[in-house]
């Protein structure tokens, strides 16, 4: 994965005033969308609970950059500011796995199914 500094240097992350309530806001939906991803789990295709719980967490960690003054216009700079925030690179890298499969979803057509390894009940 690339450093953090590298995604500001190409202008996919933007310095901004840090922002308390949009970082809430944006933890709340998280959280949200979360819960809506579980209720669907049993009722449709594995793919939109991916994508549903993906976004969850991309949410999550933005709300982190909203907190700390940053707008990322990546989802992988969202991934790796996780690490300056003490997550391990497992964790980061099972995150940029999910991108990958919602990327090849959304843009390729692709498919996926619960072996994927995600969202377990």
């Amino acid at each position: 994965m690339k450093e953090f500094e590298f995604f500001l240097k190409k202008g996919e992350v933007k310095r901004q005033s840090p922002d308390k309530n949009l970082s809430i806001a944006a933890f709340k939906d998280s959280m949200e969308r979360l819960e809506f991803s579980r209720s669907l789990s049993k009722t449709v295709k594995p793919k939109f609970v991916l994508e549903n719980a993906y976004e969850s967490m991309r949410e999550a960690a933005d709300s982190l950059l909203y907190l700390e003054g940053y707008k990322s216009f990546s989802h992988e700079a969202s991934i790796v500011y996780l690490g300056k925030k003490g997550f391990n690179g497992h964790d980061m890298a099972e995150f940029d796995r999910f991108r990958r499969i919602r990327n090849g979803i959304k843009y390729y057509g692709k498919d996926c199914d619960k072996a994927e390894g995600f969202l377990e009940s």
